[in-house]
């Protein structure tokens, strides 16, 4: 460590003070930061994009590009430890000591070291000093004392900050689609109901990630680095180091100027001249701690101190005033099995409290469409519609037709959608129910086992969400083969 060339100043600072100066380091080196970063990092996420389009997942990019998030982190803190050192790396420096850098414990960082949650803390052990194995175990864990549970801390609070980020650019995506454009789709059928809605993440929560992660994990690995020079110079004094190297340079430069070498000489030449002084002419000398004491006044070396640390009392069944004794023990009895009482007390609300968690998570999670209790009544409407036979043209073909021929098209699929949930529920004897979204009952529909009616059905609410909710209204012919659907199907036969 060359502390002579040390760009920032050290002094001993708390763990967050030590954070925000990681936030100050990357304010003044972020050009060469995330220049070099985005060089290694952007042809990466391209592969893992790429990686995942192959396989047909979005969630294979993302998994791949969080899992190599420790390679990404040795470029920032190469780059980082250079520059507080005084040496500001560009991208092609950089890049020609890639070895430096990548020979560091790389493969052990992502497998177990991948689940480190104090990474951008104990990554400098293994990258700077270079320590592997025991050395490096024993190094961790006298460099986390005090500072390891900030470092996890950190990683937790990039974690929300990345979050944040990505739910942000997922709603603005969602601000820029059509109202209520998945109305009627419960959760469940988002995530995991067949091919239509199956993939949880798509390539656009991958970008926005991707764009987090580009954001955010300089910054991590800087604020971990911080953390890291902040430690050491409180167990080795690199404040201390600094400020005496700077005192011994300023009084050398004192010393130089004001003496020119014939000075210099002469005085030589009288000091060897001179007797050897007296045993008790020593005492006249600086006294060493003194002057110790003096430099410690210093601007540089402050005094503040915060200690703290538990101390026993008095004993209770002795008066310290008075020195006589009294007995208490009946008071520690009672403190005692109030303390008792208390925890029973305590372990009882959290089990009350891990219980109401679990009956209400139990509460939201979606639930397969329960078996009737009572006999079947068929809703009398349903999203809206009059679903009794009586309310229906005597020929629903027909009228549909007429409206089509008018150019009433979302009228038209108003009344086939209405014809066929009142063909399905007193025609066919599927129980749907008043609470029911169109994706349950479409999936009672399935249940039913008839497959062309089920497909046909489906058909029916894609077409009938799309032009009510998005107002894409379909084209009069697709109207005419789903209506030509429905006579076959589920249209009722009239008696000969």
């Amino acid at each position: 460590m060359q502390l002579d060339k040390v760009a920032i100043a050290l002094r001993p600072r708390s763990a967050w003070e030590s954070v925000d100066l990681g936030v100050g380091m990357l304010r003044e080196w972020w050009r060469p930061l995330y220049a070099s970063f985005a060089v290694v990092y952007v042809p990466v996420a391209a592969a893992c994009l790429w990686a995942g389009w192959s396989a047909g997942k979005a969630w294979v990019a993302l998994l791949l590009l969080w899992w190599l998030k420790p390679l990404f982190d040795r470029v920032a803190l190469h780059v980082a430890s250079r520059a507080v050192f005084g040496e500001v790396l560009g991208v092609r420096r950089t890049l020609a000591q890639a070895l430096a850098w990548l020979g560091t414990g790389l493969a052990g960082a992502l497998t177990l070291g991948r689940i480190d949650m104090a990474r951008s803390f104990h990554l400098p052990v293994k990258q700077l000093e270079g320590q592997r194995w025991r050395a490096a175990r024993a190094r961790r864990t006298l460099l986390g004392r005090r500072t390891h549970g900030y470092a996890v801390w950190l990683t937790i609070a990039c974690l929300h900050f990345e979050a944040v980020l990505v739910w942000s650019a997922d709603m603005f995506g969602d601000f820029l689609q059509p109202a209520k454009a998945h109305e009627g789709t419960s959760i469940w059928e988002a995530m995991f109901a067949g091919a239509e809605f199956g993939n949880i993440f798509t390539y656009t929560d991958f970008c926005a990630y991707a764009a987090a992660v580009l954001v955010i994990e300089p910054l991590y690995v800087v604020a971990g680095f911080a953390l890291y020079l902040n430690r050491r110079t409180l167990l080795e004094g690199w404040d201390l180091e600094v400020a005496l190297r700077r005192i011994a340079v300023q009084r050398a430069g004192a010393v130089a100027g004001a003496a020119t070498p014939a000075v210099a000489l002469l005085a030589a030449a009288l000091l060897a001249l001179m007797p050897a002084a007296p045993a008790g002419a020593q005492t006249t000398a600086k006294d060493p701690k003194r002057e110790i004491a003096e430099v410690l006044k210093g601007p540089e070396f402050p005094h503040e101190r915060q200690t703290m640390r538990w101390q026993r009392r008095a004993s209770d069944d002795v008066d310290t005033r008075t020195g006589t004794g009294f007995d208490l023990g009946w008071l520690r009895a009672i403190g005692y099995a109030f303390a008792k009482v208390s925890e029973v007390a305590l372990w009882i609300a959290a089990g009350a409290l891990l219980a109401l968690a679990v009956w209400w998570a139990l509460r939201l999670m979606p639930r397969a469409p329960a078996a009737p209790r009572g006999p079947y009544r068929p809703p009398p409407s349903l999203f809206g519609m009059q679903l009794a036979p009586e309310t229906l043209p005597a020929d629903l073909a027909g009228a549909v037709r007429a409206l089509l021929a008018t150019e009433r098209i979302r009228e038209a699929l108003a009344l086939l959608y209405r014809g066929t949930l009142s063909a399905l529920v007193h025609g066919r004897g599927i129980e749907l129910r008043a609470s029911d979204t169109e994706g349950e009952a479409l999936a009672r529909v399935r249940a039913h086992g008839e497959a062309a009616t089920a497909q046909y059905f489906a058909e029916l609410v894609l077409r009938w969400q799309s032009a009510a909710y998005a107002r894409r209204l379909p084209a009069p012919a697709e109207v005419e083969q789903l209506l030509a659907a429905y006579s076959e199907r589920l249209a009722p036969r009239s008696a000969t």
